[in-house]
């Protein structure tokens, strides 16, 4: 009986399943399968960065994670990193960012060359192992600057002159391409002052740059020369044809003294033919024969192909105070080269130190030619400007040739002091067409000279008159007298030569003070322009200066004047972005003055006008500024007798216009993603 019900429960077993396996899915729970695995982190940039962007212009990055695990919370977001070549890579801030966050990327202000590549990249914070990269080209400004420039500047090594003149070929990316160059300066290996001429060839890593306030950097490479190797020029944008710059290197183990020098560069015309007709001239420098300040002007006359004859062509000299007037000269000069450079050899017979001297000439177009001495010997070591007279060759016959209004600026050297640069004047006179000077105001200084009469260091700030006559012979030569000075500058009667261009021209100047008939020797050059009659004294401007208070500093910088308050931001050797501010009164310097206008200098950060080894604590200086035209003029400090420490200022000022933005064509965007 037990068997039997055994045997039933088996088989109702079997039944039972066998119904179970026919409705399993109505009484049984299934298996449950593995979980799907978790999406895996990405990142991404969202938008995409520029392929370039331009120096200075901060651009917001933004990346964007997916599948972060920590949802938001400590451990997520963006981690930012910069890197380049250089090291110069600009900032990113913040440097870490949520998920849609933008960063900011702000290039480098200054680059070494055109272009700089900057890698940036976006790491995972919750797995660094994800990150994202963009390669961005950061760009100059350097495509507004393309062709060949004429360049010159004069200033001191140490206390002896220094001056630089010559052609660069920029080829609008950032690169200096070729060109040539002729230098005076102290040899630092031999111990002896020296001109050389050098070629700078392709290849040699010269390059400029331009940031986007017009203010830029010049490196010229010179590997064939050990005395030179390389010079380094700050310089302001003006237009795409014309540049102040001014070369302040920084000093080096290898120097015991450095160059300053102030100047411009000008964009050459390519169609340049041998000079020929009337040129006139100044040059300022050192005379090797004596060892004596010098500065020498006049009239050139080429009549015939690369001949200068004794027809029409008239020198002045001024030695250490001294005159030689009204000499005869000759000579000749050659065809340009394949960059513009002419050769002028000079022949004046009554100079009293050299008879014979070369000069070379690097012309910026048919009318102007920048000129420094070539011979290591000759003269000295002279340098100036030099600009035709064309069809107005020979024909000032009588003083009505020299009428109108005359804004002039004159530096040189007070023979009292000997160092270049510290014999200032800046003023504004009116010949009348008939032989007399009137409504002059001029702000004339001595750095170190002491006045005879009141013992006191000489400022000249004040009106003065005086007479004229041109010289019948048709050269252009204009020698005239500024007297009619007040109390207590009594015998300062100074001699300025004025050599005219005509055709609405500037004329050239000459200073002197004769030590041997004056109690005010003096020497110098300069040019004076054409007065327009209709002045204010207000927008967008560059400016070069130099000042000079027992070591010599030359600057560029850019200036911004809102009436009547004036800005900017000055470059200096290495002090560069140092601020100033300053201000100046809508009122003349004198009744007499026309566009004359009494203002201040004062720093921001630094010293903003003079080189970091300065040992002057306060900065600020006043100054006046005569207005050429409403694009252009000349200011001069002012203030010498209020100082302790003697300083004077010279600079010049014109529109700046800023640089068009670089475009972004041929740009590269290089992204990797890992």
């Amino acid at each position: 009986m037990g068997t039997k019900r055994w045997i039933l429960f088996i088989l109702m077993a079997a039944l039972t399943s066998a119904i179970a396996g026919c409705n399993s899915g109505s009484t049984v729970n299934p298996q449950n399968p593995a979980p799907p695995p978790p999406a895996a982190l990405t990142i991404a940039f969202q938008p995409l960065p520029p392929a370039s962007v331009p120096v200075s212009s901060p651009t917001p990055i933004t990346a964007v994670i997916t599948n972060d695990s920590s949802n938001g919370g400590t451990g997520s977001g963006v981690d930012w990193n910069l890197t380049c070549a250089s090291g110069n890579c600009g900032t990113i801030l913040p440097e870490h960012s949520s998920s849609g966050q933008a960063t900011t990327y702000t290039p480098p202000s200054a680059l070494a060359g055109n272009v700089e590549i900057v890698n940036i990249v976006g790491f995972a914070t919750a797995d660094p192992t994800k990150n994202v990269l963009a390669s961005i080209n950061v760009t100059a400004y350097g495509s507004n600057l393309s062709g060949n420039y004429v360049f010159h500047a004069e200033g001191a090594e140490d206390t002896l002159p220094y001056q630089i003149a010559g052609v660069i070929v920029l080829d609008g990316n950032g690169n200096i391409t070729g060109g040539e160059q002729t230098v005076n300066l102290l040899n630092q290996i031999s111990g002896a002052f020296e001109s050389h001429t050098d070629t700078i060839p392709a290849g040699s890593g010269s390059s400029y740059f331009l940031g986007p306030d017009g203010r830029g950097t010049i490196t010229i490479n010179l590997p064939g020369d050990a005395a030179i190797i390389q010079e380094t020029f700050s310089f302001v944008f003006l237009s795409n044809s014309h540049a102040l710059i001014a070369e302040t290197p920084a000093p080096s183990t290898a120097a015991v003294n450095v160059p300053s020098a102030s100047g411009t560069m000008d964009l050459q015309d390519s169609t340049l033919t041998s000079p020929l007709a009337g040129y006139a001239f100044v040059m300022n420098g050192s005379d090797f024969a004596s060892g004596e300040p010098t500065s020498i002007g006049g009239i050139l006359n080429i009549d015939s192909p690369n001949t200068i004859s004794g027809t029409g062509s008239v020198v002045d000299q001024n030695l250490a105070g001294f005159a030689s007037e009204n000499q005869p000269s000759s000579g000749t000069v050659t065809n340009p080269d394949n960059f513009g450079a002419v050769t002028f050899n000079l022949n004046v017979p009554a100079f009293p130190s050299t008879t014979a001297f070369s000069v070379e000439g690097y012309a910026v177009d048919a009318t102007h030619i920048r000129l420094i001495e070539n011979d290591n010997g000759g003269l000295g070591a002279v340098a100036g400007l030099a600009l035709s007279q064309g069809s107005a060759t020979g024909t000032f016959l009588d003083d009505s040739a020299f009428s109108g209004t005359y804004v002039f600026g004159v530096l040189g050297i007070d023979p009292a002091s000997g160092l270049p640069a510290t014999f200032t004047s800046a003023g504004v006179v009116s010949p009348d067409g008939a032989g007399n000077l009137t409504n002059g105001f001029t702000d004339t200084i001595f750095q170190a000279f002491i006045s005879p009469t009141t013992g006191l260091p000489v400022q000249i700030s004040e009106t003065f008159a005086g007479t004229y006559n041109v010289s019948a012979t048709g050269t252009g030569r204009v020698h005239s007298v500024f007297n009619g000075f007040s109390s207590p500058n009594e015998g300062f009667d100074p001699q300025y030569f004025f050599y005219l261009a005509g055709n609405g021209n500037p004329a050239l100047v000459l200073a002197f003070g004769n030590a041997g008939l004056s109690n005010y020797p003096l020497i110098g050059s300069g040019i004076a322009y054409p007065q327009s009659a209709s002045l204010t004294f207000s927008g967008n401007y560059g400016l070069s200066y130099t000042q000079q208070n027992g070591t010599e500093y030359d600057g560029t910088a850019q200036m911004n004047v809102t009436p009547p308050s004036l800005s900017g931001f000055a470059d200096v050797g290495i002090n560069v972005d140092q601020s100033f501010s300053g201000n100046f009164s809508s009122s003349s310097c004198s009744t007499t003055a026309v566009g004359c206008f009494s203002g201040s200098f004062s720093t921001g950060s630094g010293s903003a006008f003079q080189g970091s080894n300065n040992n002057i604590p306060n900065v600020s200086f006043t100054a006046d500024f005569y207005m050429i035209d409403q694009t252009q003029g000349f200011f001069v400090e002012n203030d010498l007798t209020q100082q302790s420490l003697p300083q004077v200022s010279f600079g010049y000022f014109a529109t700046s216009v800023l640089p068009s933005a670089p475009s972004p064509a041929g740009a590269l965007l290089k992204r990797r993603r890992r």
